[in-house]
């Protein structure tokens, strides 16, 4: 086992392609991979092309050899998406990792990303980027994408943070934001998408999005039904429509959706005008959200408060004025500091 991890953290990505599908992998390989994957950007690039060549076999399926394999592929990871779900994000791609077909596609490896095009926001920035073909990306406060636009797709990969997504009609090239735990493929439409810790979150504003898990998938089902507007869990399909209205949630952990429909779809069309609504949030959500936009660190020092039901609107350019308001608001006291805002209960009297 030592050897295999050596040779993971210091080989070549074909031994890891070939240790993800072997039988004998371990909880230990299976973590190293994920870490060299999070910490080598090099060697993630060079994954992640060697996925999109593997993808790629898709074309060939017309051979009936080649459609064999791919559908046993399938078959085969259905059965071990649990095991291997640590290390690979679902959607790296379709991984045909057969020692054959690894030999046959090595020598296609490695294309050429000096199209690729990156764009990233500091805390309390936001950049508006219009892309070749029209469509408009709005990247929210410490984010980061990749543009991949070819002939023949249209490819954003959101490294992390937010960004609101204006997409120009193109039946001839489906534009797919990569989110690593999950992808999205828009259906003429207006969607904004925040990338979290645990999975992601995507709001629908106009038209409709596919939300998969693997490129090759096809069948849409149905939208969520919720019951007097409580959120709906549901096991996560390999694709999900979402339709206008409705905001899902991936929990990549549980491997689950929740959709729910929101009274008012304000809260992921604001921001981009630096404004942010609250109507009855916890205090600690509040600050939350804050934090998000806030270079100096914003804390709750006084539990006591964390609950306190906030009802305003605040400019995210303007964090301190956003206190000040709070301050007058509710019965707390911001103490300001040199490298962080402390919030407590305000004295009595």
């Amino acid at each position: 086992m030592l050897k295999n991890l050596q040779e993971i953290m210091g080989g070549n990505v074909e031994y890891a392609l070939m240790r993800l599908w072997s039988d004998e992998l371990s909880d230990s390989e299976a973590a190293a991979i994920h870490n060299r994957l999070q910490g080598d950007r090099r060697y993630r690039d060079e994954f992640r092309g060697s996925m999109g060549v593997l993808a790629r076999m898709e074309n060939l399926a017309e051979d009936g050899e080649v459609a064999r394999i791919l559908r046993e592929h399938r078959r085969l990871l259905r059965e071990r998406r649990t095991k291997r779900r640590v290390a690979l994000s679902i959607t790296f791609g379709v991984l045909v990792a057969i020692g054959a077909a690894l030999t046959w596609l090595a020598p296609l490896r490695g294309p050429d990303d000096s199209h690729l095009q990156r764009y990233f926001t500091r805390i309390g920035e936001q950049q508006t980027i219009e892309l070749d073909d029209g469509s408009i990306v709005t990247l929210n406060t410490g984010g980061q994408l990749v543009v991949d636009y070819t002939g023949q797709i249209r490819r954003i990969l959101l490294e992390r943070g937010e960004a609101y997504f204006d997409v120009a009609e193109d039946p001839e090239r489906p534009f797919t934001v990569d989110l690593d735990v999950r992808s999205v493929t828009a259906i003429g439409t207006a969607f904004n998408i925040r990338k979290l810790p645990e999975g992601c979150q995507v709001a629908v504003l106009e038209g409709a999005v596919a939300l998969h898990e693997l490129p090759e998938a096809s069948l849409l089902l149905p939208p969520p039904v919720s019951a007097d507007g409580e959120p709906v869990v549901i096991t996560a399909p390999t694709q999900h429509r979402v339709e206008a209205g409705w905001v899902v949630e991936f929990d990549a952990g549980r491997n689950e959706l929740k959709a729910f429909q929101p009274e008012s779809m304000d809260r992921y069309l604001q921001w981009r005008s630096g404004m942010l609504s609250f109507y009855r949030e916890p205090l600690y959500r509040v600050v939350q959200e804050l934090n998000r936009y806030s270079r100096k660190k914003i804390l709750i020092e006084d539990t006591s408060v964390m609950e306190l039901k906030v009802y305003t609107a605040v400019s995210v350019h303007d964090i301190d004025s956003a206190l000040n308001g709070l301050e007058l608001a509710l019965p707390i006291k911001v103490t300001r500091h040199y490298d962080r805002f402390v919030i407590s209960g305000a004295p009595e009297d």
